[in-house]
């Protein structure tokens, strides 16, 4: 899709994105997240792929200098007045920021929605300076069939990009532009649209640096070298 089609869509479904979200998903995802923020960060975040705020509402509180972006710049900016944050409206695979930017980015279920993931993740990298951090989460190609499936059955209503990468191709993808993983976990080793098996599902996840490779949505810690 042309970049006006994309960024249309995404503001058409955004209203409905939030109740086809599940809060047990983002909660989880989102304390994945706070727990990778290095205590006491002070530095200048950028979150790729704010959409309506979902991930947002946890970190901003923690974040005082963070900057929401998102291909519409109808999402951006809303999502930016709601926290009391900056905003911009960016292209995840060609961010508009120069290089060494950012102490930290975040994104959290975006790059997979894009034509190119692996080029989300390199300019990720890129707007990084020296050390900075970047905490990404992403569902696992591992799940793509059964998300295909749902899709076909129209039980998943989403119909934009879906782009899964692999935890092996992410962390080449890391390691080909002069960065490192520090630290790998993920959550929901089964979907949670079982409410009832929620509970155990927590439980699993804090095994998550083991069973990742099997998990639906990986987490992934990375840090950019020093030049």
């Amino acid at each position: 899709m042309a970049r006006k089609h994309k960024h249309l869509y995404f503001e058409e479904i955004g209203i409905k994105f939030d109740e086809w979200m599940s809060d047990y998903d983002v909660g989880r995802r989102t304390e994945a997240i706070l727990s990778a923020i290095p205590l006491g960060f002070t530095g200048a975040t950028l979150e790729v792929g704010c959409g309506t705020g979902a991930i947002t509402r946890g970190i901003a509180p923690l974040l005082g200098d963070l900057t929401v972006s998102d291909i519409s710049e109808a999402l951006s900016r809303t999502t930016s007045e709601k926290y009391g944050c900056k905003w911009t409206a960016e292209d995840a695979t060609q961010l508009s920021f120069e290089d060494c930017t950012f102490d930290l980015v975040v994104s959290s279920e975006c790059i997979e929605h894009t034509p190119n993931p692996k080029k989300c993740i390199s300019e990720m990298l890129r707007v990084l300076k020296p050390e900075g951090i970047l905490i990404l989460t992403t569902p696992n190609r591992l799940w793509w069939p059964v998300v295909r499936l749902s899709q076909i059955l129209k039980i998943r209503r989403f119909q934009g990009n879906e782009y899964f990468l692999s935890p092996r191709q992410v962390s080449a993808e890391v390691a080909g532009h002069d960065a490192e993983i520090i630290f790998k976990t993920g959550c929901h080793l089964f979907p949670w649209h079982f409410t009832p098996l929620q509970p155990l599902l927590k439980r699993i996840d804090k095994f998550g640096k083991r069973l990742y490779p099997l998990m639906i949505n990986q987490v992934v810690v990375a840090r950019r070298l020093s030049s």
